[in-house]
């Protein structure tokens, strides 16, 4: 099946849950497609690293916010925060229903992964360009698992920019990262996503509770490789730290 056939088969499915989605794509590997989709107001799209093995992650932590990005110049566009704890409740909800074990502690006990969640405050946001991610997320208590400590100086890596290019989201779009935390890269002070899901101004006019958690499931079901397998024992930063 085409990747076009197979849009427009499930545009027909969900149109009847997501009234301000226009269309879908099939989930997104790097390099699997050049097409950008970026305009289409609620569309879903995900990214992820095809060299990453995805059956190595078993537990995640989360920050409790849902972050606004906010443009490098000028003045950030303010997005409702409405629906903020309906966006995180889902996203753990989907993680819980793969089989993930949330972390009640990262501060001791290390997290296969953090995911982090985000909406653009400004036009045409540059999303896989690298940030001060620190700056946004630093907040959270839940960084202890990496005893050396980040800070500002920290970037972010998005291993499929290469191939995808400049991805603009408008105001109002969702991002939800899959940060594993064995990316992290001392000497470049770099972390790396493994997966990232996006809802093109998701946030924006009549938006409704259904629509935002429809557009968060559309997600997960783009990414049937996000499925957690047998659990591995969980590290303290101590061990962590001491097998790099």
């Amino acid at each position: 099946m085409s990747r076009t056939t197979e849009a427009l088969r499930r545009a027909r499915t969900l149109l009847p849950v997501f009234a301000l989605v226009v269309a879908f794509t099939g989930a997104l590997a790097c390099g699997d497609d050049d097409d950008d989709i970026t305009g289409l107001v609620g569309a879903v799209t995900t990214y992820h690293d095809n060299t990453f093995n995805f059956a190595t992650l078993h537990t995640f932590a989360m920050p409790d916010t849902v972050i606004h990005f906010a443009p490098l110049t000028g003045t950030p566009l303010a997005v409702s925060r409405q629906y903020d704890q309906t966006i995180l409740d889902r996203v753990r909800g989907n993680l819980l229903a793969r089989g993930y074990t949330q972390v009640s502690n990262p501060q001791t006990t290390t997290p296969s992964f953090v995911v982090l969640v985000g909406t653009t405050a400004t036009e045409n946001y540059n999303a896989y360009v690298s940030y001060s991610w620190y700056s946004y997320y630093g907040y959270y208590t839940g960084w202890g698992w990496y005893a050396p400590g980040f800070g500002t100086d920290w970037g972010i890596v998005y291993p499929w920019y290469a191939e995808v290019g400049v991805t603009a989201y408008p105001r109002g779009s969702l991002l939800v990262t899959i940060i594993p935390t064995v990316s992290v890269n001392p000497l470049g002070k770099t972390i790396s996503a493994a997966w990232v899901g996006a809802a093109t101004a998701l946030l924006n006019d009549a938006v409704t509770s259904s629509v935002v958690t429809g557009a968060i499931d559309e997600m997960f079901v783009q990414s049937p490789y996000l499925t957690a397998s047998a659990p591995l024992t969980l590290r303290t930063p101590t061990e962590l730290n001491g097998s790099r």
